[in-house]
């Protein structure tokens, strides 16, 4: 994996130390790689790209990571993402129920938009109010199970039902971001 790269300098590099050798993943949590990202794109060798929102949104001076979904900019990322075949995925989820934005709110974009992947949030097992491996464990499990049961449910619902989510998860992100500018 290469995170916090900035150019197609440094992901032609790291393809080349690579060799193929194993598959690559790019983190993608700059700005200037945001911007960059048609040239980055043109470096063979690329297997998959995470586009991580928390260093990304930093970058570009926003209060809220998930901003980033709102205005546009995971979406665009995503789409040039998709033409050149490279598999995808943002940000990170809670467990369902759980996180600022919701994790359902934050599933149903990643299938809208059609990532393949996703990281856990740290919030998803709070390891301060875990007491062993074994809890750990058992809220990994029963959490990843509820979300794998949630996204079987994703797959018979409606265009409207994303676009529907889409203009709530926007509202939602907006009300986060604003009650974080009084705080």
């Amino acid at each position: 994996m290469l995170p916090f790269f900035q150019s197609k300098e440094e992901v032609a590099e790291f393809s080349n130390y690579v060799g193929g050798r194993a598959k690559t993943m790019l983190l993608l949590e700059t700005s200037e790689a945001a911007e960059s990202i048609d040239d980055i794109l043109s470096v063979d060798g690329i297997d998959y790209i995470h586009i991580g929102l928390n260093d990304l949104h930093l970058g570009y001076g926003m209060k809220f990571m998930f901003e980033l979904l709102a205005d546009g900019t995971v979406e665009n990322l995503c789409k040039k993402i998709r033409g050149r075949g490279i598999p995808y995925g943002f940000g990170g989820i809670a467990q369902l129920g759980q996180g600022d934005l919701p994790a359902e709110y934050v599933i149903a974009e990643h299938h809208r938009i059609g990532s393949s992947m996703a990281i856990l949030s740290r919030s998803f097992c709070n390891v301060n109010k875990i007491k062993g491996i074994e809890e750990a464990q058992e809220v990994f499990d029963r959490g990843v199970s509820e979300v794998r049961e949630y996204e079987k449910n994703l797959k018979d619902k409606s265009k409207e039902f994303f676009e529907e989510n889409r203009i709530i998860t926007c509202e939602k992100i907006k009300e986060i971001k604003n009650s974080k500018k009084t705080k």
